[in-house]
């Protein structure tokens, strides 16, 4: 597929190249300083099934046009299926594909029996997350054994004995256990080794946790939380593309509206675009700003006299929340049981 670069795409003669091309069978990238009016062109292209990205650029400024230059690009695939469970048909998406797959190929396709809107076409471990998870193991254990002494322990394990005379042995004294001994020891024996071992247990547990927890499973779990506070969670990918304006930087979304409640749980392409997205996002209300950063979520939420508002980013997810103050202790208390609130 040809590729082509399309200045103040986003309006006017750009925005017009950039759609006859794409119609034309190129991979457009729309490339302009109204970022957000980009994106929604490219999301209109990509729903009508044409390939375009969307990307800043101030071609007033030579440093920013170098840089898009100058930037790798790649292009890649996402798939969307049907299957059919008991007469119903349920839709899904693959992530990214290197290759592209003919219209009417047959595929494979796990689901849930209980919930069979929940699909992948994920059917065995990645293995390039398997293959990180093993070098950085190794990687981890090999360290620790050099820092904890295990090299001298090796050393002295391959060391030739000795032959002495035996020496008379002298009678031991049983002292009992003394207390001071290990406050003897040299600070710089052992806080190194101690401070190795908690670097390790830290970074396996945050490669564990940022690394190996999948967006689905987040997805899944929103969806039985849901189901178990008594919510009907359903599947609003396109509708959510198109009130967004985001095209496939959306993979998936999971949508409770009732009444005056409506939560939309998304699932974006990549931790940066889901950043630019939740920066962008405005809420439908004003009043008292509750907001809250740490490393692993970002919270702003908005309180009117009669309305609450929130939109909740971590990773690759977001949510957005919007109920009433009569709803809200009990939709904040199921938003605290699903992992993604917290007082």
């Amino acid at each position: 597929m040809k590729s082509a670069l399309i200045t103040g795409a986003a309006s006017g003669i750009g925005r017009a190249c950039a759609e006859r091309m794409a119609r034309e069978g190129y991979g457009v990238v729309i490339a302009d300083v109204n970022l957000p009016a980009a994106q929604d062109l490219a999301g209109q292209l990509t729903g009508e099934g044409l390939s375009a990205i969307a990307i800043h650029m101030d071609v007033s400024s030579e440093e920013d046009t170098s840089s898009t230059l100058h930037s790798s690009h790649s292009t890649y695939y996402i798939m969307a299926y049907e299957y059919a469970v008991d007469g119903e048909t349920y839709t899904g998406r693959t992530g990214r594909m290197s290759s592209p797959r003919l219209i009417g190929t047959v595929i494979t396709v796990k689901y849930d029996p209980e919930m069979p809107e929940e699909n992948t076409a994920i059917l065995s471990p990645n293995t390039r997350d398997l293959l990180v998870l093993l070098i950085l193991g190794t990687a981890i254990a090999v360290v620790g054994f050099f820092l904890s002494g295990g090299v001298e322990l090796f050393r002295n394990l391959l060391r030739k004995k000795h032959t002495e005379e035996p020496k008379e042995s002298v009678p031991k004294t049983d002292i009992g256990f003394d207390s001071t001994a290990i406050a003897k020891i040299p600070a710089k024996q052992w806080v190194p080794r101690l401070a190795a071992w908690l670097l390790a247990f830290v970074a396996l547990v945050l490669f564990v946790k940022f690394f190996l927890t999948s967006g689905a499973a987040d997805l899944d779990k929103f969806r039985k939380a849901a189901a178990a506070a008594g919510y009907t969670a359903v599947d609003s990918t396109e509708d959510v593309r198109q009130r967004w304006s985001v095209g496939s930087m959306l993979i998936r979304s999971v949508s409770v509206h009732e009444d005056s409640l409506r939560l939309d749980f998304c699932r974006l392409d990549s931790a940066d675009g889901c950043r630019r997205i939740y920066a962008a996002a405005t809420l439908p209300i004003t009043g008292e700003v509750t907001e809250s950063n740490t490393a692993a979520r970002q919270i702003y939420a908005v309180d009117s006299p009669t309305n609450f508002a929130a939109k909740i980013r971590s990773g690759r997810m977001m949510l957005y929340v919007y109920t009433t103050q009569e709803d809200k202790a009990d939709v904040l208390a199921f938003l605290e049981a699903a992992g993604w609130w917290s007082e």
